[in-house]
């Protein structure tokens, strides 16, 4: 299996481009999916929400440990 950006419980954030819906804030990376063609894609999930999100790898960053 290949090396992945983001490993599960990393903290990151979205990249602001057009008109994404997304909000802003710390989302959490709860898995890479498996790749079959195209962008590496992550299960992200931003505390204030209740849903998981699928986030392309260029549309995420790594946050600072704090």
């Amino acid at each position: 299996m290949a090396q992945t950006k983001f490993g599960a419980g990393q903290r990151v954030s979205i990249v602001r481009s057009g008109a994404f819906s997304a909000p802003s804030g710390v989302y959490r990376v709860l898995n890479a999916l498996p790749r079959e063609r195209g962008p590496q894609q992550y299960r992200v999930r931003n505390e204030t929400e209740n849903f998981d999100r699928v986030m392309d790898e260029a549309r995420l960053e790594a946050m600072a440990y704090e």
